[in-house]
């Protein structure tokens, strides 16, 4: 299947139940929540400053009826307050390291981990506490109104753009469409929420490994960039 007869009905559905795997009744299977308890202090851990720990959370797909066989596990380390742009940028680096050391899965799904303010604004309609196994935000069976041409149209923009900057090997619109599609998702979220066209054509991108080949090539283009070769001299 060509990359563009993808559409969003691909990437969004809502089951009737919550991922088998990890829930049993509407709770956590304890097996699964303890194995994420000890991830979530192993990534504390790697982080390593001090964080005032509020709690464990999942989000997210599989924390909704929103699963589907692309979603990762949405691991959150709550700590007290905001987080300062300092601390985002020293957490989000150590985020990076730490999927780049590990490739950590429950019951098959990948698991993400993140370190979020407790004051922070969250989008996701399904909230559950590890530490405490409960729910905060409890989903809802709810079907999303989704703008089918707007996700379409907005998809295939950003498809574009990609390819383009992929076939280019130019370092500086790589890196412009890779923040491009940040911000396209942040901007949707504070919106409209997870269903909104922005995050549901991220998730488009992201399902096609599209995200994680900018991510690639601006490392490779990188290391090429700060690489000196090895020159022979030939004496005649």
């Amino acid at each position: 299947m060509r990359l563009r007869e993808f559409s969003q009905t691909d990437f969004v559905t809502v089951n009737t139940e919550l991922n088998p795997k990890l829930w049993q009744e509407g709770r956590l299977d304890g097996k699964v929540r303890l194995k994420l308890l000890q991830i979530a202090r192993a990534f504390v851990d790697f982080v390593g400053v001090d964080l005032d720990i509020k709690d464990y959370t999942i989000t997210g797909s599989n924390a909704n009826y929103t699963w589907s066989k692309y979603s990762d596990l949405d691991l959150h380390v709550i700590i007290e307050g905001e987080v300062s742009d300092a601390q985002r940028e020293l957490f989000s680096a150590k985020k990076a390291l730490w999927a780049e050391y590990h490739d950590i899965t429950v019951k098959g799904l990948p698991v993400e981990c993140y370190v979020q303010g407790e004051s922070e604004t969250h989008h996701s309609t399904g909230v559950y506490s590890v530490m405490d196994s409960r729910w905060l935000i409890k989903p809802q069976k709810t079907e999303p109104d989704l703008d089918d041409q707007a996700v379409e149209a907005k998809k295939d923009s950003m498809l574009s753009q990609i390819e383009q900057a992929l076939l280019s090997k130019d370092l500086d619109k790589l890196r412009s469409v890779k923040d491009k599609i940040t911000t396209m998702r942040r901007a949707g979220l504070d919106r409209a929420g997870e269903y909104s066209v922005e995050n549901v054509v991220f998730k488009i991108l992201r399902n096609l490994g599209l995200i994680d080949q900018i991510t690639d090539k601006i490392r490779e283009l990188e290391d090429q960039e700060l690489s000196l070769e090895q020159q022979t001299n030939i004496l005649d």
